[in-house]
């Protein structure tokens, strides 16, 4: 009897262990104070860095769209254009260096944005009716810079593009094509969110390393944003970090040094149809253009001319017809 007595403090022990709740989170607590961090290194003028976005990695930054309910409150629903949980973008020291590392190039950043600028209005818009963050939108810009050739602004492969009904032959290359290929990229995006489970870092996960290929780190869904880039591959790390860099610069353009990009209001375009087999120089002349104009803004197309064969083909011309190049000013 005397023996039981003893137990009794160590299983009162046992029993107050579990409910005062002794294990650590694995969410950081975010203070205030600013970190300094590397800045540019360029004998030109220093490159601002806003301290108000400057905080203890990690951080969540600005998103793009404020929902109009908490975040937790808000489901991921597809299909539907309303306002989604924006992507978790992060800014630390090691996404800082990356948005260093980009301003000290400042017009390759131009460059990009000019040539993304005619269509970013209605690749938002593809986002927004499939129930995704628009900052997703700069992963084109993480993956190609949003060069008008190769695979095209999202870098899909061809079994992937085949996958969303794009089509590629000695004509064109639909991968080219900055809304088509949206579309795809938000398709194939939603399925991949849909797959992992409903986390935004976990899809751009997937993204990097293939349907199959993310189950490995799933177990990483609720870890900090250390945590979780510790463990990827250094081409996924890569790609997450060039992802926030861009995001993030693109919030702040003005205070950055970038200008103004025209990513709003009506698209600066018209399509038509032509004849298949018609050549650019011909369309060119009779919509009062120039063929530059016309490759610009058709660059799926892979040669001079619609592809043969066809009864029409749509073709994009400039809805102004001064209108030659995006519009994107310092003012």
């Amino acid at each position: 009897m005397r023996r039981d007595w003893f137990l009794i403090p160590a299983l009162f022990v046992l029993i107050l262990v579990p409910l005062c709740g002794c294990g650590t989170s694995l969410e950081p607590t975010a203070t205030t104070n600013p970190i300094s961090l590397p800045q540019v290194a360029s004998s030109a003028t220093p490159v601002p860095v806003i301290a108000a976005e400057v905080l203890p990695d990690p951080v969540v930054a600005k998103p793009l769209l404020t929902p109009d309910q908490p975040i937790e409150k808000l489901p991921f629903v597809r299909s539907q254009p309303k306002s989604v949980p924006p992507f978790p973008l992060v800014l630390n020291r090691t996404v800082q260096s990356y948005i260093n590392s980009y301003l000290a190039r400042p017009q390759t950043l131009r460059l990009s944005f000019e040539r993304s600028s005619p269509f970013m209005p209605e690749m938002l818009s593809v986002f927004a009716d499939n129930g995704l963050p628009q900052d997703l939108v700069y992963l084109a810009f993480a993956e190609s810079a949003f060069a008008p050739g190769g695979s095209g602004p999202w870098q899909l492969s061809r079994a992937t593009a085949r996958r969303y009904g794009l089509k590629m032959n000695q004509w064109l290359d639909e991968r080219r094509d900055p809304i088509k290929s949206t579309e795809a990229a938000a398709n194939y995006l939603a399925e991949l969110h849909d797959q992992t489970p409903a986390d935004w870092r976990m899809t751009l996960v997937a993204w990097n390393n293939g349907d199959e290929g993310v189950y490995r780190y799933l177990q990483l869904m609720t870890a900090p944003y250390e945590e979780l880039m510790q463990r990827l591959p250094r081409r996924t790390r890569a790609l997450m970090n060039r992802f926030m860099a861009v995001a993030l610069i693109a919030h702040h353009l003005e205070e950055y040094g970038l200008g103004r990009v025209h990513w709003t209001g009506p698209r600066p375009y018209k399509v038509i149809a032509v004849e298949g087999g018609t050549t650019l120089r011909q369309i060119a002349e009779s919509n009062h253009t120039t063929v530059e104009a016309l490759q610009r803004l058709n660059p799926a197309l892979l040669s001079d001319r619609t592809p043969p064969g066809l009864q029409s083909y749509p073709i994009r011309i400039p809805r102004n017809p001064s209108d030659t190049k995006p519009a994107l000013n310092n003012s």
